[in-house]
């Protein structure tokens, strides 16, 4: 849109440059292989948050409008919800979080077993979806979401622009805040701000960043939660990307 447009989230690193179809292939599929590969599309349906998975195969692409509940899901123990009871044993065994380790009051620092490090709101819930890793409040109406993107050959910003193009015609309500780069070049992180109408939440209001991480594979983490709350989304996705990086990537000191 460009008017009124927010500038990006302080603290995010700068784009790193396309890594090239092979690495990148490789690295989706080591990395995040319950994703699927393939073209980008959306999933069958109204695209929103509130409807069981409509296909028998993995998403090969684009989530819907802010994640797809999946008969295959597989919830795990909820992080910490306070300081003083986190630990190891606290929360799920595949999920290593840290209540401390540089994270903002009322977050969680945890490593994700799919390869990434993040910060997470305390007391959310991790669940596994083949459209990729989501963290959600405890009635599902606020959520974070990791996948990668598992088209070698687009641009984060093209990988958008596709996605909303799908959105538009399987949401109901969509309406589009603004799509840009937040960088120069192709390979600049984007950002798609939107909105719709869910039938389980009601207005919605979603933010879903795309990039290049440092180990070449290229994702997308989307904040979702109700229009009402706006501009929380903006506030938790600013801690989100803060202080995500591939696990192997990260900076000393920044893992649990």
């Amino acid at each position: 849109m460009g008017a009124g447009a927010e500038p990006p989230a302080p603290g995010r690193r700068p784009p790193w440059p396309y890594q090239g179809v092979v690495l990148l292939s490789v690295f989706a599929v080591l990395l995040v292989g319950g994703i699927g590969v393939g073209v980008w599309k959306l999933l069958e349906g109204d695209g929103g948050d509130d409807r069981a998975r409509s296909d028998s195969t993995p998403s090969a692409g684009w989530p819907g409008a802010d994640g797809v509940p999946s008969p295959s899901a597989s919830p795990s123990s909820a992080l910490p919800s306070a300081p003083s009871s986190a630990s190891p044993s606290s929360a799920s065994p595949s999920v290593s979080s840290d209540a401390g380790g540089g994270a903002p009051a009322g977050y969680v620092r945890t490593r994700d077993p799919e390869g990434f490090t993040l910060d997470v709101p305390m007391g959310w819930q991790r669940v596994k979806r083949d459209t990729g890793v989501f963290y959600e409040s405890s009635d599902a109406g606020s959520l974070i979401q990791v996948f990668a993107l598992t088209e070698p050959e687009i641009t984060p910003y093209e990988a958008l622009r596709q996605a909303e193009s799908g959105l538009r015609k399987k949401t109901p309500g969509y309406h589009r805040y603004r799509l840009e780069r937040l960088g120069p070049g192709d390979g600049a992180d984007a950002e798609l701000e939107y909105g719709y109408r869910s039938e389980k939440y009601g207005p919605r209001r979603i933010l879903d960043r795309a990039f290049s991480g440092e180990n070449g594979v290229q994702y997308a983490v989307l904040v979702a939660g109700p229009a009402e709350d706006w501009p929380e989304q903006r506030k938790r996705q600013t801690i989100v990307l803060d202080a995500f990086c591939p696990t192997a990537y990260c900076p000393a000191g920044s893992e649990p």
